[in-house]
């Protein structure tokens, strides 16, 4: 029991130096050369990168250490020391991108690039519980008073507050365009990976038919419901609301029957990210 501790530990803090390392490299192979960011610290480096010639990789851990300290406060010691590790890992990746070159010149690839990357390497240290440092912290923390929002939000907002600073300082829109293009890649790749990239369907139907409707979904699409009774405040006549949820693709089969025996029930289909259960799996 305690190898199995250590071993799964030491694959975390593999995955997740593997993901700082990935974030770096996004910034110093892809963004960097061409003025563009993802916004975080990683921006503000690059406009230190630029104004002062201070190299990035160390403009990103002296920006970090006020976070730091934060951040072992309110989180507490563990998350920290896998955020020191993700943004030690994030600075290596950065000068081995350096290292490397610089991948394209063209702004809209290095935006698709670099969002990309970036998006799987703060995924896989989210996964393990750490971050890369930045405003990775900043959106954690924030998610701490508003837990309503995903961190995919939250890196939007406090991003895109970087990215019209790293647009004034260049007096280019076209970087901030650009960089916006690379933190919508970024963010949607990093609810994908967290969110999963399937949707269940919660489907509600109000219908006069309940029972023979219930039927057909648990013999042909072998779903269970949940009846309620309800009364139409316009018509004032009862009638049976069922929920059910389904995988995306039986959507069109249960469109069909639910026509079939009652052509009037009312339908509505929603998206669910995440459904736990008899029938599913932690990630749909």
């Amino acid at each position: 029991m305690k190898e199995n501790k250590i071993i799964k530990e030491v694959w975390q803090y593999f995955i997740l130096i593997l993901g700082g390392l990935l974030v770096g490299i996004s910034v110093g192979l892809v963004l960097l050369p061409v003025k563009l960011s993802t916004g975080g610290f990683g921006g503000i480096a690059t406009i230190l990168y630029y104004l002062l010639g201070l190299p990035a990789s160390i403009g990103l851990v002296l920006l970090n250490i006020p976070v730091f300290i934060i951040t072992w406060k309110v989180l507490g010691f563990r998350y920290s020391l896998k955020s020191l590790v993700g943004m030690i890992a994030c600075s290596l990746g950065i000068l081995w991108g350096e290292e490397l070159g610089v991948l394209t010149n063209e702004l809209m690839l290095a935006a698709l690039y670099g969002g990309a990357i970036s998006g799987v390497g703060i995924a896989l240290t989210y996964r393990v519980g750490g971050s890369t440092g930045g405003t990775d912290l900043i959106a954690k923390l924030l998610q701490v008073k508003i837990p309503h929002m995903n961190l995919g939000e939250l890196l939007l907002i406090v991003d895109g507050i970087i990215i019209a600073m790293l647009a004034l300082t260049f007096s280019s829109i076209e970087i901030a365009l650009y960089s916006a293009v690379a933190v919508f890649i970024m963010t949607k790749i990093l609810d994908l990976i967290l969110l999963g990239a399937s949707y269940a369907k919660a489907v509600f139907v109000i219908t006069n038919k309940g029972d023979e409707i219930s039927e057909f979904l648990h013999s042909t699409i072998n779903r269970t419901t949940t009846k309620i009774k309800a009364t139409g405040t316009y018509t004032n006549t009862e009638k049976d609301i069922l929920l059910c949820v389904v995988n995306k693709k039986e959507i069109p089969k249960l469109k069909e029957g639910i026509l079939s025996i009652d052509n009037k029930a009312f339908t509505i289909v929603t998206t669910v990210t995440e459904a736990m259960g008899e029938g599913f799996s932690k990630e749909i």
